[in-house]
């Protein structure tokens, strides 16, 4: 009788790839990962077409108001079609893209997603940045992905408050080679059973939460040299800190 012989069954590269991700815990964090990361571009990209398209709707159209809608709709999506690739990148743990950047800039270009939930909420976002515009050697995408997951925290925290001006302070100060930004609201503050859990994968205190926010955070900036941490705000809320190594 003749023997057989059995050749090993090739496994999908993409399929092995995606099981390979065990710095971000498996494919059930790298797909909450990408839908936390996106939610909030999109929810932007919806927000302007829908502007776009009332401005249009006008008698007479208010051109340049519509084009100004639209512009935001092109940079959010670049900005989402970046994380992605962003995303993954941490997944398969390649290399971040690092160039040199004036932190200054990429604060501002982030900006505009977060005019509408600002608004909606009736919260004031104040920057106050280290003068002298300071350089950063990371990834502008990443940098972006931070601020914009610690601000959005801080934007959250303060929906359900009342009964006081609802502020987050950006600030950023150049201390001898690091960067140090805080992230600052006058929300209710983070319980203290939740706050040895903040950082880690699929955990949230918020209930609609994916618990991937500040896991991403960490991550980035451990990959940068840099720090994440926190602490509770005076008189109350959150200061969030983190730190990058500036050149």
């Amino acid at each position: 009788m003749a023997s057989m012989h059995y050749l090993p069954q090739q496994q999908d590269p993409g399929l092995a790839q995606a099981q390979d991700m065990g710095g971000m815990g498996g494919m059930g964090e790298f797909a909450a990962s990408v839908a936390h990361e996106v939610r909030q571009p999109l929810a932007a990209i919806a927000l302007n077409a829908d502007a776009a398209l009332r401005w249009l709707d006008h008698d007479p159209p208010r051109l340049d108001e519509a084009r100004a809608a639209l512009a935001l709709v092109a940079s959010a999506g670049s900005h989402a079609s970046a994380v992605l690739r962003s995303v993954h990148g941490l997944a398969c743990h390649a290399p971040g893209s690092q160039t040199l950047f004036v932190a200054d800039d990429a604060v501002q270009e982030l900006l505009p997603l977060l005019r509408a939930p600002l608004q909606r909420h009736a919260i004031d976002l104040q920057t106050r940045l280290a003068p002298d515009r300071p350089l950063l050697h990371a990834d502008p995408v990443q940098f972006r992905q931070v601020l914009l997951n610690l601000l959005m925290n801080a934007i959250e925290a303060l929906q359900g408050t009342s009964g006081q001006p609802r502020t987050v302070l950006l600030s950023s100060r150049l201390d001898g080679g690091v960067l140090h930004f805080s992230i600052a609201d006058n929300g209710a503050g983070i319980a203290p059973q939740a706050a040895g859990r903040l950082y880690h994968a699929l955990y949230s205190s918020k209930p609609d939460g994916m618990g991937m926010g500040l896991a991403i955070c960490r991550r980035i900036l451990d990959a940068h040299g840099g720090r994440l941490w926190h602490a509770p705000g005076a008189p109350h809320g959150t200061v969030f800190h983190f730190t990058l190594p500036a050149p």
